[in-house]
């Protein structure tokens, strides 16, 4: 996975995730937490750069928090291998990621 714009979402010094794994069953969610420097909503965060893609949309759940305020960030593993967050980012949010482990929903393939 690789920013999809490096200078909108700034990567934490300390992260160097962006990484999507399909182990058996279960898919391993390592993505770099942010700050964002633009507004957007919906939107695809992190691009494919390398690796399996899923032959359709998966939810991920709750991937991070933002800091400073009491809610979390929904995202979405698409088809294209792009990972949206669901509901946006606003200028100047640090949005904290934390590693997650789901299962591979039914009838989902990998190529």
């Amino acid at each position: 996975m690789q920013w999809q714009n490096s200078g909108s979402f700034v990567g934490a010094a300390y992260g160097d995730g962006n990484v999507i794994t399909v182990l058996d069953d279960l898919i391993l969610v390592d993505l770099s937490s942010f700050r964002s420097t633009v507004t957007v909503g919906n939107f695809p965060v992190w691009m494919h750069r390398s690796g399996v893609k899923p032959s359709r949309a998966i939810a991920l759940g709750c991937i991070a928090n933002v800091s400073g305020v009491a809610y979390g960030k929904q995202a979405v593993w698409n088809a294209d291998g792009s990972v949206t967050i669901i509901g946006g980012v606003g200028s100047n949010d640090v949005v904290q990621c934390f590693q997650k482990v789901i299962p591979v929903p039914s009838g989902v393939t990998f190529a």
